[in-house]
C-alpha cells in the first residue's frame, strides 16, 4: 500500500446531486450518503460469496471525458489481483434506472463496451438485470486465473451530466455538473483509486467523500481539469465524486427520462381512453349479443301451432321461436322416451336423465329395482365404517337383470343396460358408486347424440357449448393479453379492459349455444305441455283404463321432469282412497311381495330417495391417486417441490 497523502478538503462546497440537491452544501460526508440513497445497493453476482478471502482490486484507475453534449468516454484501468484460486475475470455493474420523480425514471445509456488484456481472457458479456447493467470479461468455459492480471475497459454513457439549465424537480441548479458515483458496492476491497474527469471548460468546484464520513485523500478541480485520489476503498464502501463548471457548459442537455409505470396512468381513465373503451366495450357486447340471437335462439314452424310438425316430409317456413301459453298435453309425444325429452327440456343429459332411462327400462320389462333390507344396509354400512350422518348410507336399492332381450332399444339404452350389468346379473346402487362414472360419460354422450341425430339441434349442444366456452376463454384471455400490454408500454390499458367484457359476456351466456331447430321446438312444447300435466295433475282427475299401469307407464317422465315425488303422491292419495290400482312387478320394496301398493305411505319418498342416491351413484367420480411418494421407485428425479442452486465467476 502506498504511503497515505495528507487529506485535501476543496476550497469551496461540492456541487450539488440531482434529483436531491444537498441541504448542507460543501459537506463531503453527505456526499456518499446521497449516493446510497440514490442508488442503493448493487445486486451482487453470482458467486461474490465464494471469492476467495485474498482477491482484490490492486488498482482502479477511472477517467471520463465529457463532450459539449454531456456524452461520457469512459475508460477504466483495472488491475485485479485473483489471488491463489482460480477466477475467470472481473464483473462490473452500473446503475441504468434511477428514480427521478413520482412519475419518471432517468435512464443512463451505457454503449460500446469493450475489454482488453495482455494476459487474461477478455470475452465480455453486457446484461442489463432491471436497474443495473452486468459486465462480465473474461472466459466462461475457462476457470484459470490467478495472481495479478490488468484489463482496460471502456465504454459510452449518455446522461449522467446534470444542466444548470434544466428544469429541475427541486429548481434550476446553479452551475452544471457531473455528480458520479464512482465505486458503488464492489465485493472485493479496492486500491489505489484515481478519478480524472475532464470537460469542455475548466471546472469551478470539485469534491470526493468515502463512506458516509471520510473525505478522499486527494481532490483537486482546478486548471487542466479534476482529479481525486484514495488509497483503500473497503469492500461494499462507497466512494464518489462531484464536479461543477459553469453554467452553459453543457447547454440544452436534458436527463435521459422515462415514464414509471403506474397503475393510475397506465389504465387513466381520459376523454380518449374513456370513448375508446366504451367504443371497444359497447361494440363487442352488440357484437356478442347479436351472435346470441342469431345462433342461440330457437326456431319454430311458421304458420303451425305451437307443437305441431308439418304432414309428412314437406318443407315448412321457419323463423325465431315466439313464446306463448303452453297447452296441457295429458300423454308424453309419442314414441319417445324420458331421457329423450328430459335432454330436450334442459338441453343437458343430466344424471336424473340417466336414472329416469333407468326406471323407464324397469317399466319396460328389462329389470327390477329392489329395496335392499335395512338391516343389510346397516351392517354393510358399519363394515364400510360409513358416515353416520350421510343419509344416503340408510338406504340402498338392487338392481337385478332379467331375460328379456334388449333387441328393441336405442343405442343410449343399450349401453346403459350394458354398463350397469357387466359381467353379472344383479347390482346395488353402492355397488355403482364411485365405479360408474366413465359409463355415466359414456351414456351422457350417447343421449346427446340421440337428440341430435333426431334434428332437434341446430347442433351436438355439449359440443356447442364447449365450442361457445372456448371462444369465450380465448376472447377473454386475448383482452387480458391486450390489457396487460397496453397497460405496460401504453396509458391505453382501459381500452384493453374493455376488450375482456365481450369474452366474459360470452362464458356467461354459454347455456344459449345448443338452439333447437323448429323440429325440436315442436317436440319441446309437447313434452312441456306434458310436464305441465305432471306438475297440476290430482287424483281426482285422472281418467285412466281399468288395469293400465298410469302410474309405472309415466313415472320416467316424472324422474325427468324432477316430478318424481308429486307423481308417487298423486297414486298413493288414490291408493288411500281404495282404488284398485295395477300391481307394479317391476319395483319391489323392503316389505317383500307384501304387493306394491302396501308401501304407498312411504312411497312417494322412496323413489325420491332412490332417484337421489342413483342419480349420485351413476355420477360420483372414480377414485384415483393423488400423488406419488419421494420413498418409491429408489429415486428423487423429479418427483418433488422446489429447488435451488449457484456457482462463481
Amino acid at each position: 500500500m502506498r504511503a497515505a497523502r495528507p487529506a485535501t478538503t476543496p476550497s469551496s462546497p461540492a456541487p450539488s446531486p440531482h434529483p436531491v440537491r444537498a441541504a448542507a452544501r460543501g459537506a463531503l460526508a453527505l456526499l456518499a450518503g446521497a449516493a446510497l440513497a440514490l442508488i442503493g445497493a448493487a445486486p451482487a453476482a453470482a458467486g461474490s460469496e465464494d471469492a476467495a478471502q485474498d482477491d482484490r482490486v490492486a488498482a482502479y484507475d477511472l477517467t471520463v471525458d465529457l463532450d459539449e453534449q454531456g456524452l461520457a468516454a469512459v475508460t477504466l484501468g483495472l488491475t485485479m489481483d485473483f489471488g491463489s484460486e482460480p477466477n475467470r475475470g472481473p464483473y462490473l455493474t452500473y446503475p441504468v434506472k434511477q428514480r427521478f420523480d413520482d412519475e419518471q425514471d432517468r435512464v443512463y445509456r451505457i454503449t460500446d463496451v469493450q475489454a482488453t488484456s495482455e494476459t487474461a481472457p477478455t470475452d465480455v458479456d453486457v446484461e442489463e438485470n432491471g436497474r443495473w447493467l452486468e459486465i462480465r470479461i473474461g472466459d466462461p468455459d475457462e476457470n484459470i486465473l490467478t495472481g495479478e492480471h490488468s484489463y482496460q475497459v471502456t465504454f459510452q454513457v449518455e446522461g449522467w451530466v446534470n444542466a444548470a439549465d434544466y428544469p429541475w424537480p427541486d429548481g434550476a441548479l446553479e452551475r452544471d455538473e457531473l455528480y458520479l458515483n464512482v465505486v458503488t458496492d464492489w465485493a472485493l476491497p479496492v486500491e489505489d483509486v484515481t478519478v480524472t474527469v475532464n470537460a469542455p471548460a475548466e471546472p469551478v468546484d470539485g469534491a470526493c467523500g468515502v463512506a458516509e464520513d471520510l473525505p478522499c485523500q486527494d481532490a483537486r478541480a482546478a486548471d487542466g481539469g479534476a482529479s481525486f485520489a484514495h488509497d483503500l476503498v473497503p469492500a461494499g464502501t462507497p466512494l464518489t465524486v462531484a464536479v461543477a463548471y459553469p453554467p452553459g457548459t453543457f447547454a440544452g442537455v436534458e436527463p435521459v427520462l422515462i415514464d414509471r409505470w403506474a397503475f393510475s396512468r397506465a389504465y387513466a381513465l381520459t376523454p380518449v381512453t374513456g370513448g375508446l373503451a366504451a367504443l371497444v366495450g359497447v361494440g363487442g357486447v352488440l357484437l356478442v349479443l347479436r351472435r346470441v340471437r342469431r345462433q342461440g335462439r330457437d326456431e319454430q314452424f311458421l304458420g303451425l301451432t305451437p307443437g305441431l310438425l308439418p304432414a309428412g316430409d314437406q318443407e315448412h317456413a321457419v323463423g325465431p321461436r315466439r313464446r306463448g301459453p303452453t297447452a296441457v298435453q295429458l300423454t308424453p309425444p309419442a314414441g319417445l322416451h324420458a331421457g329423450q325429452l328430459g335432454t330436450l327440456v334442459d338441453e343437458t343429459a343430466d344424471p336424473h336423465d340417466v336414472t329416469a332411462t333407468i326406471i323407464d327400462l324397469a317399466v319396460r320389462g328389462y329389470l327390477v329395482i329392489e329395496q335392499v333390507d335395512p338391516a343389510e344396509v346397516a351392517a354393510a354400512a358399519e363394515d364400510a365404517d360409513a358416515d353416520p350422518a350421510d343419509e344416503d348410507a340408510e338406504k340402498d336399492w338392487r338392481l337385478i337383470r332379467t331375460e328379456q332381450p334388449a333387441t328393441d332399444l336405442l343405442p343410449y339404452e343399450t349401453t346403459l343396460l350394458e354398463e350397469i350389468f357387466t359381467d353379472r346379473d344383479q347390482v346395488t346402487l353402492a355397488d355403482l358408486r364411485t365405479r360408474f362414472h366413465a359409463s355415466m360419460t359414456k351414456v351422457q354422450g350417447e343421449l346427446y347424440d340421440e337428440v341430435t341425430d333426431r334434428g332437434w339441434f341446430r347442433g351436438n349442444p355439449q359440443k356447442a357449448r364447449t365450442r361457445w366456452a372456448l371462444h369465450g376463454l380465448l376472447l377473454s384471455v386475448v383482452g387480458v393479453l391486450v390489457a396487460v400490454g397496453l397497460g405496460i408500454w401504453t396509458s391505453f390499458g382501459l381500452v384493453g379492459l374493455a376488450a375482456v367484457v365481450p369474452g366474459f359476456l360470452m362464458l356467461a351466456t354459454t347455456g344459449r349455444a345448443p338452439a333447437r331447430t323448429a323440429r325440436g321446438t315442436a317436440v319441446l312444447v309437447q313434452a312441456e305441455g306434458f310436464r305441465q300435466y305432471l306438475a297440476t295433475a290430482e287424483a281426482a282427475q285422472l281418467r285412466f283404463e281399468e288395469g293400465e299401469d298410469l302410474f309405472s307407464r309415466y313415472l320416467p317422465f316424472a324422474v325427468a321432469f324432477e316430478l318424481t315425488e308429486r307423481w308417487a303422491q298423486v297414486f298413493a292419495d288414490l291408493a288411500a282412497q281404495g282404488r284398485e290400482l295395477p300391481e307394479p312387478t317391476w319395483y319391489v320394496g323392503h316389505y317383500g311381495y307384501a304387493g306394491f301398493w302396501a308401501g304407498a305411505a312411504t312411497l312417494g319418498s322412496d323413489l325420491s330417495t332412490f332417484t337421489h342416491i342413483a342419480d349420485t351413484a351413476i355420477s360420483a367420480p372414480t377414485a384415483g391417486s393423488g400423488g406419488s411418494s419421494g420413498f418409491s421407485g429408489g429415486g428423487f428425479s423429479g418427483g418433488g417441490v422446489g429447488g435451488g442452486g449457484g456457482g462463481s465467476w
